[in-house]
């Protein structure tokens, strides 16, 4: 733009070298939405995958260099986290860290960030509502929270955890839910007909065990599953349901990251969004409606960085994803993904 006797420039230019941490649920997409940013705007990266699942991205790094990617771009480390992320960290050459994972190991890495002034992305997590109301196909409404709950076992960053149905609704869906949740079949993954393998950890299944039998000693009710499966090996979990979840559970609260799906009713649109955002997280939210007016008023009301209307997998390549709250900052893919690393540097041209 001009101004009198100036032309006044905005320049995005890349960051640098930026370091991404990611974690295993997602070992190559978690990897591929941060690379992609980074590499389209021009910086060069340090990855460190999940010690838990590394050999995606080594996979991933290996079909990059196979096309042809110039050496010294993309690096890839492995090794323990704790040294590893101490280095990232104190490396004045790495601009920006790009996290995915806990809040725990976020809140660690925001207090390392201030010692070299870093630039900070954070996606740590949710738990999230979902509004179902009364004017909704029930049962199909029913059939796509349980897809989306259960898949990898409830250990999705944006699972839907907390169902809050419009009273009238209520028993239809606890109907519906059971029904299409005692189809899933656990078990060894590799197995035909296996549609829900094992928790990635002893500590992930007992984390769930502790979550659901906290809200069964506080007077939920237990609809489906609840338990572990006759398998003898392996950290296996029944996909669960449970109504009469309240905020004072575990479960209704926090965030499980596993297969237990907690329900409980409303009666009016105010009352549906203040159980909703009764949470520090603000990850992902969802609302099931017919009706335009309603949608409007809960993704408007809806304190989470991600609404999802009549649709359970909302995050796509094309938009920006990321969270608020204690789910974080910065957003990845979409175009805002691109400018998280970039500078805008501003030029003043005296004419």
């Amino acid at each position: 733009m001009t101004t009198s006797g100036k032309r006044l420039l905005s320049l995005p230019q890349p960051l640098g070298v930026v370091a991404t941490i990611t974690a295993w649920n997602f070992p190559a997409y978690l990897l591929a939405r941060k690379w992609a940013g980074a590499l389209a705007a021009g910086c060069a990266i340090v990855g460190r995958p999940s010690e838990l699942t590394p050999m995606s991205a080594m996979a991933l790094v290996n079909v990059m260099v196979e096309a042809g990617l110039p050496n010294g771009v993309v690096n890839l480390i492995n090794g323990d986290p704790q040294a590893m992320g101490d280095v990232i960290m104190s490396d004045p050459r790495i601009r920006k860290v790009s996290f995915t994972g806990s809040q725990r190991v976020g809140q660690i890495l925001m207090r390392k960030a201030a010692q070299g002034i870093k630039k900070l992305g954070m996606e740590l997590g949710g738990s999230a509502p979902v509004l179902v109301f009364a004017d909704s196909d029930i049962a199909w409404a029913a059939q796509q929270g349980v897809m989306a709950k259960f898949r990898n076992n409830g250990q999705v960053c944006i699972s839907p955890t907390r169902f809050y149905i419009e009273q009238p609704a209520l028993e239809e869906f606890l109907d519906c839910a059971r029904v299409e949740t005692e189809k899933l079949v656990v078990g060894n993954g590799m197995d035909a007909g296996v549609t829900n393998g094992p928790m990635v950890s002893r500590a992930g299944l007992e984390k769930v065990e502790s979550f659901v039998n906290d809200a069964l000693e506080k007077e939920a009710a237990l609809v489906t599953g609840g338990g572990r499966p006759p398998i003898e090996q392996g950290y296996f979990y029944q996909p669960t349901v449970l109504t009469d979840v309240t905020a004072t559970m575990q479960l209704g609260c926090d965030e499980v990251f596993g297969p237990a799906m907690a329900v409980n009713t409303f009666s009016t649109v105010e009352e549906a969004l203040q159980m909703a955002n009764d949470t520090p997280f603000g990850l992902a939210g969802y609302v099931m409606t017919k009706d335009l007016s309603t949608a409007t008023r809960v993704y408007e009301g809806l304190e989470f960085g991600i609404v999802g209307v009549n649709d359970m997998v909302p995050a796509t390549a094309e938009a920006p994803f990321g969270g608020t709250k204690t789910s974080g900052f910065g957003r990845e893919a979409g175009q805002e993904g691109l400018y998280e690393y970039m500078d805008q540097k501003f030029v003043s041209i005296g004419l």
